[in-house]
């Protein structure tokens, strides 16, 4: 697969690192986490879950650092010219560490992700020991990747609209099949089949689809319960472009929903549309949170509402599709939304053991606003 955008798109993300890199005092820095690897080198392999590393130095220098079986893959992803294999009978974290000494000789300070799913305690202390070693101090370098990732660039956007489009054909088809008698396993085939003939890769998480009862019980996947009449089948999933994501919740029923879920469904829609309309330049986070939650508890359903409102959504590699650690929708975001954002607004209500009912959209904000990106027109109610 070749790289996903020009050459100009990742020099300019580097070039970005880099001036960053300088004023934090910092000589070079040492990147596990795919989705940054991929943000800036475009690098990307469903083989993240061995040890892979990007080397940045702030005098201009870039290698990614890989098991030898990966670095063919990695040559048709990247534009960068250094890739360095290890035998799998190396120590990677000393592989790392004689990188850097080549890269950037006499470093004295080097920015390390602390919290980094793919850097586990044990190698993250190893790295820093040997770093520290040589002379060079370490610092935690997280948030400033994370900053740089939360504004999408107008390629980024494209692919997250392809991405898009796949998830709503995904989301029509298990609509569209989500009927009294069919199965559960059968929606999330319907699902599958239009998410990959529409264009999707390899997904950051798999579908979601609970019927009845079991959708009140949050991350559902699909069994063998066959759908019944008058009861609500929660779908959730997200297509993957470019290994960027755009997920939808979307609620379907045939026939008419009673009680608590008809409630739900109601109260849902509101909560969905108040925290959008808080979606939009300089909006709070925070407060499209509290007007979610308003309209939930307006509806006497604060109880069923146990989870924030949404979340950043972008590149992605399992188990995962969203960006939550960069931004999320909850009531300690003080950031504001800006114009090139793509957030996935998600309000989601449950009853353990009797339904649940979700109906979110990602969402670009605009100039002016936000765009609607996914959606789904079958449904709810049939």
């Amino acid at each position: 697969m070749s790289p996903v955008f020009p050459p100009s798109e990742y020099q300019q993300r580097l070039g970005a690192l880099r001036a960053t890199l300088e004023a934090e005092g910092l000589d070079a820095v040492v990147v596990h986490t795919p989705e940054n690897v991929c943000y800036l080198s475009g690098h990307a392999t469903p083989g993240y879950y061995t040890y892979q590393c990007l080397v940045v130095t702030t005098a201009g220098d870039a290698a990614l650092l890989m098991r030898q079986t990966e670095t063919d893959n990695a040559a048709d992803t990247s534009y960068l010219e250094r890739i360095v294999g290890f035998p799998d009978s190396a120590d990677p974290v000393r592989a790392t560490a004689d990188l850097l000494a080549e890269l950037a000789p006499g470093a004295r300070a080097v920015g390390v992700e602390a919290r980094s799913w793919f850097l586990p305690p044990e190698p993250f202390a190893r790295l820093g020991a040997l770093l520290s070693d040589r002379g060079a101090r370490v610092a935690h370098i997280d948030g400033v990747l994370a900053a740089a990732r939360l504004v999408k660039s107008p390629l980024e956007i494209a692919q997250i609209r392809a991405a898009a489009r796949s998830t709503n054909a995904g989301v029509a088809a298990a609509a569209s099949a989500a009927v009294p008698g069919a199965s559960e396993r059968t929606v999330a085939a319907a699902a599958f089949e239009a998410l990959i003939a529409s264009g999707s890769e390899y997904f950051g998480m798999e579908p979601f689809v609970a019927s009845g009862p079991r959708a009140g019980t949050i991350h559902a996947s699909w069994s063998d319960r066959v759908i019944q009449r008058d009861e609500a089948v929660l779908l959730e999933m997200s297509a993957t472009c470019g290994r960027y994501n755009a997920p939808l919740m979307h609620t379907v029923w045939t026939g008419a929903l009673a009680g608590e879920a008809a409630a739900m469904a109601t109260a849902c829609a509101r909560a969905r549309d108040a925290a959008l309309a808080h979606v939009r330049p300089g909006g709070s986070p925070a407060a499209a949170h509290a007007a979610c939650k308003e309209a939930i508890a307006d509806a006497g359903l604060a109880h069923t509402y146990r989870k924030r409102s949404g979340y950043s959504v972008g590149i992605a590699f399992a188990p995962d599709w969203g960006e939550g650690h960069l931004l999320s929708l909850g009531e300690n975001e003080q950031r504001a939304f800006a114009p090139g954002m793509v957030v996935h607004v998600v309000p989601t209500l449950r009853v353990r053991g009797t339904a649940g009912i979700g109906l979110s959209a990602t969402v670009l904000v605009t100039d002016d606003g936000h765009e609607v990106l996914t959606s789904c027109d079958v449904g709810p109610q049939r």
